[in-house]
């Protein structure tokens, strides 16, 4: 069944209402949830999550007409990786720790079809974001409230355009093609979770246009670009 996520298929779809909320976890708390080949970036002993909350629209393999399309609503823990010796020295990369939807079927396909590590969820959007899974939980509120800005944060959360992923002991990568990514700071309160024991808020962005992109097969890392 492994052979299956490597097919190369291409998929494509829209982005629809993005937020990535950014938070950091202590280093020690998510290696042994790593693969062996895939290193995680440290800074000053925490490493960095960026969980997006999107509505994937009119997904598809390319060629397929939009009749014959899914939607749902995805949830990430994206792990940033270290991948700098890859890309002349840009670190571009994360890894899969766990994703969500609340479709069962999209779990199963999703599964059998790509690295998201697909597991199903409770997910609940009103005045607050919340996702339950058992005894774990994360939930966070964004507003229109003016928040300080990091720079530094902004920029390696916008660099990230490819994922790793561990198969049958060879590292392989799968890059996102999109034509813009403009990511806008937003207020974030009220964050709190159960998955992480070192969860601390970093900041969070959210994304006002409809995104085209396309998600590549994956590819051996050959050590290029």
């Amino acid at each position: 069944m492994k052979l299956l996520k490597q097919l190369s298929i291409t998929y494509k779809g829209e982005l629809h209402n993005v937020k990535l909320v950014n938070f950091s976890v202590d280093l020690e708390e998510v290696i042994p949830l790593v693969p062996e080949g895939i290193k995680v970036r440290d800074f000053d002993g925490k490493a960095i999550i960026s969980m997006v909350n999107v509505k994937l629209r009119h997904m598809r393999p390319t060629g397929l007409p939009k009749g014959l399309s899914f939607d749902y609503q995805h949830v990430a823990f994206r792990l940033l990786v270290e991948d700098g010796p890859l890309n002349d020295g840009e670190n571009k990369g994360i890894f899969f720790l766990k994703s969500f939807t609340d479709k069962p079927m999209i779990v199963w396909g999703g599964n059998l079809m790509t690295n998201y590590r697909l597991t199903h969820a409770k997910i609940t959007e009103k005045a607050a974001f919340r996702l339950e899974q058992g005894e774990h939980f994360i939930r966070y509120r964004l507003t229109d409230k003016p928040t300080p800005e990091n720079e530094m944060l902004k920029s390696m959360i916008g660099a990230i355009d490819r994922a790793y992923a561990i198969e049958e002991g060879r590292l392989m990568k799968t890059a996102i093609q999109r034509e813009n990514w403009p990511i806008q700071w937003v207020h974030c309160t009220d964050f709190e979770t159960s998955f992480f024991k070192s969860a601390r808020l970093l900041g969070a962005f959210e994304v006002r246009e409809i995104i085209h992109y396309h998600w590549l097969p994956p590819v051996p890392v050959d050590g290029q670009s």
